[in-house]
């Protein structure tokens, strides 16, 4: 794998490019960033460049033995800690996982370098992350510690004081949508919908494409539209519908604030180029003045709280029900 195979964070690359050319790399990253953005890809990358047998400019030839471990995921010297996790949140990072990583650390790698990688560092719980914070104290030579996060904040400060902090940034829609047309064979049009709506995240792109995600979208459009003219009995049967799907909960709530997003622009700006939905364009600018702009807002801010309360593995159902009363009771200009 190729430095230039990875979507986006050209900031990134160079950074990481640069320390491996001059054998000025440190002991310990943090790649910052939203999930999607190509964190665990680079590693992987970074991990290949150190160890190939005959590396290239930008990453390892991918042909050799070692590439080809790291590709396979058998690679010795290249491991990735993960916990478990669930469509909304993982689970903890325990104190069990950190002594695996002191078991290894018993030994000399047998390559180059050694690259571990620690996914979600957040979930570390604070007795792991003290034992962790004891390895980057003293840290053996030869062994590179990557700790993947979404912000940096989340762990324990004397831990973020001792690594080399990577951004990664929302890979741009334009290069998403590319990238979905050659590796995937997708249509432009549905591509572009999709790279606008997966809002920087590659992997969600992908997810999003394999769940016939265009039909459904149009389908919770229609339900956002409709829902203030459903019965109170109709709304909380529709709850219950809805809540059978759990694995689709973030995906409507993602959806039904692009929407409100759009009806917003249009609104300021009457500008569609600007649109997420831009291939709904007509029906944003049929509807965008029905709305009340500050009720939008309002809105648009709550179903984002609920996607982070979800995410943070809350009462869905009591989530869901709170949105679900939100959109029932958006008021529109006629009222």
């Amino acid at each position: 794998m190729k430095f230039s195979d990875i979507v986006g964070q050209e900031y990134a690359k160079r950074i990481l490019l640069r320390a491996a050319s001059i054998g000025r790399l440190p002991h310990a990253f943090i790649f910052s960033g939203t999930a999607g953005t190509g964190k665990k890809s680079l590693a992987k990358a970074l991990a290949m460049l150190l160890n190939c047998s005959a590396p290239l400019s930008d990453g390892g030839c991918g042909s050799c033995r070692t590439c080809k471990q790291i590709i396979d995921g058998n690679f010795p010297d290249f491991n990735i800690i993960a916990p478990k996790k669930d469509k909304y949140r993982p689970s903890k990072i325990s104190i069990d996982h950190i002594r695996n990583i002191y078991a290894k650390l018993g030994f000399a790698p047998i390559s180059k370098f050694r690259v571990i990688v620690i996914d979600h560092a957040e979930e570390m719980t604070e007795e792991a992350s003290n034992a962790f914070l004891r390895i980057l104290e003293e840290p053996p030579p030869k062994n590179i510690f990557i700790l993947n996060v979404v912000e940096p904040l989340n762990l324990l400060p004397t831990i973020v004081s001792r690594c080399q902090i990577i951004r990664f940034y929302p890979i741009p829609a334009e290069k998403i949508a590319d990238w979905l047309v050659k590796n995937k064979g997708l249509d432009r049009d549905i591509a572009e919908v999709i790279s606008r709506i997966c809002e920087g995240s590659l992997s969600k792109a992908l997810e999003l494409m394999e769940k016939d995600f265009l039909k459904k979208r149009e389908d919770w459009i229609t339900l956002f539209i409709k829902l203030p003219t459903f019965s109170k009995k109709e709304l909380l049967s529709l709850l219950e519908e809805i809540l059978k799907n759990k694995d689709e909960l973030l995906d409507i709530l993602i959806v039904w604030r692009g929407w409100i997003r759009d009806l917003i622009v249009m609104k300021e700006t009457e500008d569609k180029e600007l649109l997420i939905n831009r291939d709904l364009s007509h029906m944003v600018e049929k509807l965008a003045n029905r709305y009340i702009l500050d009720e939008l807002v309002v809105v648009m801010n709550h179903i984002h709280s609920a996607e982070q309360a979800i995410s943070k593995n809350r009462n869905v159902s009591l989530v869901m029900r709170k949105v679900m009363m939100e959109l029932y009771h958006l008021r529109t200009i006629s009222q």
